[in-house]
Protein backbone atom coordinates (compact mmCIF):
# COMPACT_ATOMS: atom_id res chain seq x y z
CA UNK A 1 0.00 0.00 0.00
CA UNK A 2 1.23 3.46 -0.94
CA UNK A 3 0.71 6.35 1.29
CA UNK A 4 1.62 9.97 1.67
CA UNK A 5 5.05 11.05 2.53
CA UNK A 6 5.82 14.18 3.98
CA UNK A 7 9.41 14.74 5.81
CA UNK A 8 11.73 17.48 7.04
CA UNK A 9 15.40 17.15 6.25
CA UNK A 10 18.41 19.53 7.29
CA UNK A 11 18.21 21.35 3.85
CA UNK A 12 15.09 20.68 2.52
CA UNK A 13 11.49 19.39 2.59
CA UNK A 14 10.46 16.15 1.06
CA UNK A 15 7.08 14.87 -0.31
CA UNK A 16 6.22 11.70 -2.22
CA UNK A 17 4.85 8.58 -1.60
CA UNK A 18 6.14 5.61 0.41
CA UNK A 19 5.12 1.53 0.11
CA UNK A 20 3.95 0.83 4.01
CA UNK A 21 5.27 -2.63 5.14
CA UNK A 22 4.68 -2.48 8.54
CA UNK A 23 0.85 -1.94 10.38
CA UNK A 24 2.09 1.84 10.82
CA UNK A 25 4.85 4.44 9.59
CA UNK A 26 6.75 4.51 13.07
CA UNK A 27 7.52 1.25 12.95
CA UNK A 28 8.65 0.85 9.55
CA UNK A 29 10.55 4.21 10.69
CA UNK A 30 12.44 2.50 13.41
CA UNK A 31 12.68 -1.03 11.78
CA UNK A 32 14.32 0.18 8.20
CA UNK A 33 16.98 2.83 8.08
CA UNK A 34 16.66 3.31 4.15
CA UNK A 35 13.39 3.97 2.59
CA UNK A 36 12.43 4.15 -1.41
CA UNK A 37 10.30 7.55 -1.63
CA UNK A 38 8.05 7.65 -4.91
CA UNK A 39 7.68 10.58 -6.84
CA UNK A 40 10.15 12.82 -4.52
CA UNK A 41 9.71 16.66 -4.76
CA UNK A 42 12.54 18.04 -2.57
CA UNK A 43 12.09 21.37 -1.64
CA UNK A 44 15.20 23.70 -0.48
CA UNK A 45 15.10 25.67 3.13
CA UNK A 46 17.83 28.31 1.11
CA UNK A 47 15.82 29.46 -2.01
CA UNK A 48 12.19 27.20 -2.51
CA UNK A 49 13.60 26.03 -5.30
CA UNK A 50 12.02 22.25 -6.21
CA UNK A 51 13.88 19.16 -7.64
CA UNK A 52 11.86 16.87 -8.34
CA UNK A 53 12.82 12.79 -9.03
CA UNK A 54 10.51 9.62 -9.98
CA UNK A 55 11.95 7.21 -7.69
CA UNK A 56 14.77 8.10 -4.49
CA UNK A 57 16.34 6.33 -1.59
CA UNK A 58 16.19 8.28 1.33
CA UNK A 59 18.04 7.37 4.63
CA UNK A 60 16.86 8.38 7.85
CA UNK A 61 20.16 9.43 8.93
CA UNK A 62 18.95 12.47 6.66
CA UNK A 63 15.33 12.91 8.14
CA UNK A 64 14.77 15.10 11.13
CA UNK A 65 11.27 14.40 11.12
CA UNK A 66 8.46 12.69 8.86
CA UNK A 67 4.54 13.69 9.17
CA UNK A 68 2.52 10.72 11.01
CA UNK A 69 0.36 9.27 7.22
CA UNK A 70 -1.38 6.15 7.08
CA UNK A 71 -2.76 3.62 9.18
CA UNK A 72 -2.52 4.22 13.08
CA UNK A 73 -2.01 -0.04 13.27
CA UNK A 74 -3.55 -2.43 15.55
CA UNK A 75 -5.22 -0.90 18.53
CA UNK A 76 -4.88 -4.06 20.73
CA UNK A 77 -0.82 -2.38 20.79
CA UNK A 78 -1.57 0.73 22.13
CA UNK A 79 -0.68 1.96 25.13
CA UNK A 80 -1.98 4.31 27.85
CA UNK A 81 0.13 6.98 27.73
CA UNK A 82 0.48 10.88 29.21
CA UNK A 83 0.65 13.96 26.82
CA UNK A 84 3.76 16.28 27.98
CA UNK A 85 4.23 19.73 26.04
CA UNK A 86 7.32 20.10 24.74
CA UNK A 87 9.71 22.57 22.74
CA UNK A 88 12.48 20.84 20.29
CA UNK A 89 15.00 22.06 18.48
CA UNK A 90 15.39 19.51 15.60
CA UNK A 91 18.17 20.76 12.81
CA UNK A 92 17.16 23.82 11.38
CA UNK A 93 13.39 23.47 13.09
CA UNK A 94 11.35 24.38 16.26
CA UNK A 95 8.96 21.94 16.87
CA UNK A 96 6.09 22.73 20.20
CA UNK A 97 3.62 19.82 20.54
CA UNK A 98 3.23 16.89 23.01
CA UNK A 99 5.44 14.25 23.74
CA UNK A 100 3.44 11.01 25.06
CA UNK A 101 5.21 9.32 27.78
CA UNK A 102 3.97 6.48 30.07
CA UNK A 103 2.92 7.91 33.30
CA UNK A 104 5.76 6.03 35.36
CA UNK A 105 8.86 6.88 33.48
CA UNK A 106 10.34 10.77 32.25
CA UNK A 107 9.13 11.75 29.21
CA UNK A 108 12.39 13.31 28.55
CA UNK A 109 13.88 9.71 28.79
CA UNK A 110 11.88 8.27 25.91
CA UNK A 111 14.50 9.43 23.32
CA UNK A 112 17.23 7.51 25.05
CA UNK A 113 14.92 4.15 24.05
CA UNK A 114 13.56 5.00 20.80
CA UNK A 115 14.76 5.98 17.16
CA UNK A 116 11.68 7.70 16.30
CA UNK A 117 9.29 9.42 18.59
CA UNK A 118 5.91 10.74 18.42
CA UNK A 119 4.79 14.16 19.03
CA UNK A 120 1.12 15.64 18.39
CA UNK A 121 -0.70 18.56 17.78
CA UNK A 122 2.30 20.00 16.46
CA UNK A 123 3.68 23.49 14.70
CA UNK A 124 6.91 23.18 13.09
CA UNK A 125 8.73 26.72 12.27
CA UNK A 126 11.61 27.23 9.92
CA UNK A 127 12.97 29.79 7.59
CA UNK A 128 12.66 29.29 3.88
CA UNK A 129 14.81 31.41 1.84
CA UNK A 130 13.43 35.23 3.68
CA UNK A 131 10.37 33.74 4.83
CA UNK A 132 9.15 32.30 8.11
CA UNK A 133 7.05 29.27 7.96
CA UNK A 134 5.09 27.65 10.47
CA UNK A 135 3.47 24.42 9.66
CA UNK A 136 0.61 22.64 12.20
CA UNK A 137 0.64 18.98 11.83
CA UNK A 138 -1.53 16.35 14.15
CA UNK A 139 1.27 14.00 14.31
CA UNK A 140 4.83 14.40 13.67
CA UNK A 141 7.66 11.34 14.35
CA UNK A 142 10.27 13.06 15.24
CA UNK A 143 14.16 11.52 14.68
CA UNK A 144 16.01 11.31 17.69
CA UNK A 145 18.96 11.64 16.79
CA UNK A 146 18.57 15.05 15.02
CA UNK A 147 16.99 16.53 18.58
CA UNK A 148 19.30 19.06 19.72
CA UNK A 149 17.21 20.49 22.48
CA UNK A 150 14.36 19.27 24.04
CA UNK A 151 12.94 20.93 26.81
CA UNK A 152 9.59 21.41 28.44
CA UNK A 153 6.89 23.91 27.26
CA UNK A 154 4.09 25.19 28.90
CA UNK A 155 0.37 24.92 27.65
CA UNK A 156 0.38 28.61 26.91
CA UNK A 157 3.66 28.15 24.13
CA UNK A 158 1.54 25.78 22.50
CA UNK A 159 -1.35 27.94 22.68
CA UNK A 160 -4.05 26.25 24.32
CA UNK A 161 -5.76 27.75 27.70
CA UNK A 162 -3.97 25.70 30.75
CA UNK A 163 -7.99 26.01 32.16
CA UNK A 164 -10.71 25.44 30.20
CA UNK A 165 -13.91 27.13 31.22
CA UNK A 166 -16.93 26.15 29.72
CA UNK A 167 -20.01 28.57 29.48
CA UNK A 168 -22.42 27.22 32.38
CA UNK A 169 -26.25 27.34 31.64
CA UNK A 170 -28.10 28.48 34.89
CA UNK A 171 -31.48 27.19 35.41
CA UNK A 172 -34.13 29.66 36.31
CA UNK A 173 -35.95 26.72 38.51
CA UNK A 174 -32.68 26.15 40.44
CA UNK A 175 -32.44 26.51 44.24
CA UNK A 176 -29.62 28.83 45.18
CA UNK A 177 -27.54 26.97 47.77
CA UNK A 178 -24.94 29.91 48.64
Amino acid sequence: MQIPFTAYADDCTVRGEIALGADRLSDLLSSTTEYEVKAAAFRALDDGRVVEADSVAILRDDLCMVVASGPRGRADRRLWTRQHPVRARVGPYTVLGYLHASPTIDPMRTTDRRAIVALTNCVVGYAEGEADVWVENDTLLVNTTKIDVLETAHHEDLGLAAHVHLPTKKDPRAKDLT
